[in-house]
C-alpha cells in the first residue's frame, strides 16, 4: 500500500507541474513585453512646433497615467525606431477634463509610420468631449505594427483642429505611447 501512495503522490506532483506550466505559458501569451517606452523617449523625440509638448500625469474620467500634453496643432516625431517582430503600438487618446467644458469642434489624432519610402497612416481618430461625452475618458488603442518588422522607421504623433479648424478647448493626451510585443 505505502508503494501505491508513493506512485500516486509522484502522478499528482506530476501532473500538478504539467498544469501549472499549461496555465503559465497560456496566461503568459497574451501579455505585452515592453520594447520601447515613448514616454522616456520624449526628450529626445522631434517636437513641432517645439517646446509646445509637456510630460505630465493626466488624469481623465479619474484614471491617471503619464502622457504627452499639446495643445496646439502639433507633430511629435519619434525617429529611427527599429521595429520588432509582432511589434504593437498601445497608447490612450484623450483630452485634458478643462477642455471638456470649452466650445469648440473636438481635436483629431492621427499616428503615422513612415519608413522612409511611403508613410503609411496606422490611426485616425476624432475626439469632441464637449459634444460626445463617450468622449470623455480614455480611448485604449492598439494597433499592429508587425508589418514593419525589421525596418527603421518613425513614429509620427500629429494632433490638428477639427473639421472647423476651431483649437477652443484642443487639450489633446497622448497616455502611456509603447511599443509592445505580444
Amino acid at each position: 500500500m505505502a508503494r501505491m501512495t508513493r506512485r500516486h503522490a509522484w502522478l499528482i506532483s506530476g501532473v500538478v507541474v504539467f498544469v501549472a506550466a499549461g496555465v503559465w505559458f497560456f496566461s503568459s501569451r497574451g501579455q505585452d513585453q515592453l520594447v520601447f517606452n515613448l514616454i522616456n523617449a520624449f526628450p529626445t523625440a522631434k517636437q513641432q512646433p517645439p517646446d509646445v509638448f509637456s510630460v505630465l500625469d493626466a488624469t481623465v474620467a479619474k484614471t491617471s497615467q503619464p502622457a504627452v500634453f499639446v495643445a496646439v496643432p502639433s507633430r511629435l516625431t519619434f525617429q529611427h525606431i527599429v521595429m520588432p517582430e509582432n511589434a504593437w503600438l498601445r497608447v490612450s487618446l484623450g483630452v485634458k477634463e478643462e477642455g471638456w467644458t470649452m466650445p469648440g469642434d473636438g481635436v483629431s489624432f492621427s499616428i503615422v509610420i513612415s519608413d522612409g519610402k511611403a508613410p503609411t497612416s496606422v490611426l485616425t481618430r476624432e475626439m469632441n468631449p464637449f459634444t460626445v461625452n463617450a468622449d470623455r475618458s480614455w480611448h485604449d488603442e492598439l494597433i499592429d505594427l508587425s508589418e514593419f518588422a525589421g525596418e527603421t522607421v518613425d513614429v509620427i504623433f500629429n494632433t490638428r483642429a477639427g473639421s472647423r479648424n476651431d483649437t477652443n478647448g484642443d487639450l489633446a493626451l497622448w497616455g502611456s505611447p509603447r511599443i509592445v510585443v505580444r
